[in-house]
């Protein structure tokens, strides 16, 4: 096993992402006993870290960061880009592994080869880069726990948007930059109804300001007002932990219920689930695609400027699938 004692990992840009790259962090905490573990990341996601114990310290990305004063041992790449690689390049940092990708290899003193894992799943992915420091293990299961003080936070918002302490079912209604990932409007509206009335049960949306013309469109068609909590991602974390189901499009927020341990529903419909379905321990999937040959976007820019494919699930096959997890 490779002696490493101070480790910069470079995380994965994107929110589902980085998620799954969470149970081969778990695993090198688990095998390297002693280690500090550091993970540079964007500012807006360095809240889904330090919302639990599983990393040490961090370090927010930046095109030129200064690196040489940790002195790192090691440094682990997630992402695969050049630009990657480039950033921990030169740092003084012996020990540089990521994938042979994007002309980067001359930066990598461990470059590894990715061509048969390329099209596994992405946390299998993250976990088979660890071959590189001595670790063969097969991906955990893992559940992320949240610190105290976030969760007692979490639960004093909740306490004054649930007074009567209903169950809460929360919806993860976006998809950043991808129109054909989100799921119907109409359809989230029926299926929240039905929930709402069956278990006298609040709406909790995750979303973002960004994303305001979806909640907006759904909001109206609903029974009873749904609570959308615009907050950081650390706090995200403890308010999902803390409901009794998760509906969602395939999108950070559905990565992020499925590793807190709710019951986690999530739908693939433009996208291809065999990479990216969630991994937590009580999640489950509905995936169904159109006949339409022609449909094959990935949920970006429909060619048919149809989305035909936010339709292919309808309501009642999500109510039955939800209640039977629930």
């Amino acid at each position: 096993m490779e002696n490493i004692r101070n480790l910069l990992i470079h995380s994965p840009n994107w929110l589902g992402d980085i998620i799954m790259s969470m149970p081969a962090i778990h695993l090198i905490k688990e095998k390297y006993e002693g280690i500090k573990i550091t993970v540079m990341a964007k500012k807006s996601m360095l809240g889904i870290f330090t919302v639990t114990d599983l990393i040490d310290d961090y370090i927010e990305l930046k095109r030129f960061p200064k690196l040489r004063k940790y002195n790192f041992d090691a440094a682990l790449i997630f992402p695969n880009s050049f630009e990657s690689a480039f950033r921990v390049f030169g740092h003084g940092i012996k020990m540089r592994i990521g994938y042979k990708a994007d002309y980067r290899n001359f930066m990598l003193t461990k470059a590894v080869a990715r061509k048969e894992v390329r099209w596994i799943h992405t946390s299998d992915y993250y976990v088979n880069l660890l071959k590189a420091i001595g670790i063969n293990e097969e991906r955990p299961n893992i559940t992320l726990k949240i610190k105290d003080e976030v969760l007692n936070k979490a639960k004093d918002y909740l306490k004054t948007v649930n007074p009567e302490n209903k169950k809460i079912f929360a919806y993860g209604i976006g998809a950043t930059n991808s129109i054909g990932k989100i799921w119907r409007e109409e359809y989230f509206a029926e299926v929240a109804n039905y929930l709402s009335n069956q278990y006298d049960a609040l709406t909790l949306f995750i979303t973002t300001p960004n994303e305001k013309e979806i909640s907006d469109k759904i909001s109206v068609m609903l029974l009873k007002e749904p609570i959308i909590p615009y907050m950081s991602l650390d706090m995200i974390a403890a308010i999902l932990s803390l409901c009794d189901g998760f509906i969602g499009n395939d999108s950070g927020a559905m990565h992020i219920a499925s590793i807190v341990g709710i019951p986690t529903l999530a739908l693939y419909f433009a996208t291809p689930a065999y990479q990216n379905s969630p991994i937590g321990i009580n999640s489950h999937i509905i995936e169904k695609k159109p006949d339409n040959p022609a449909c094959i976007c990935g949920g970006k820019k429909c060619k048919l400027e149809t989305f035909e494919c936010r339709e292919v699930i309808k309501p009642k096959e999500v109510i039955s699938k939800f209640e039977s997890m629930i």
